[in-house]
């Protein structure tokens, strides 16, 4: 009994020393957006309309709705990084979860320009050029 108490204690203490020496995940989340997502952006709704989505160092405004850190429950800026995406405003509500964003290269006009893409909600990617382009350049992966 005394070996199997002695074993036990042992093991316990092996684990004990491994949990301790594994790093901890850690989901950083700040209030200042990255330098590659800053700027002012526009998708085509149609009819000479447009969204748009002003990101400074620590404001996000989407459509004239601002999220910055010092405001309150829903509308308080708070960024996340995922994988080469960011997350703002993460939540389990999706009418306060602003989306996924990124930047990349998208062809406008013949050539590669910067885009910021959102993506929010299953297959749909919304496409903002940094100039008012009067077509949609969004896309669903499923339908």
């Amino acid at each position: 009994m005394k070996k199997m108490r002695l074993f036990i204690l042992a093991l316990v203490v092996i684990f004990g020393v491994q949990l301790t020496a594994l790093p901890a995940q850690a989901h950083a989340s700040s209030a200042t957006t990255p330098k590659a997502l800053r700027g002012t952006w526009f998708e085509y709704r149609g009819s000479g309309k447009f969204n748009v989505i002003k990101i400074t160092p620590h404001r996000v405004s989407y459509n004239g709705r601002s999220y910055t850190p010092s405001k309150k429950a829903d509308r308080k800026l708070q960024v996340n990084k995922w994988g080469s995406w960011y997350l703002f405003n993460k939540s389990k509500s999706p009418s306060k979860d602003l989306g996924q964003y990124k930047t990349t290269k998208k062809l406008i006009n013949g050539s590669y320009k910067k885009v910021l893409v959102k993506y929010h909600g299953i297959g749909t990617y919304h496409v903002f050029p940094s100039h008012k382009y009067e077509h949609r350049y969004s896309y669903k992966v499923l339908d």
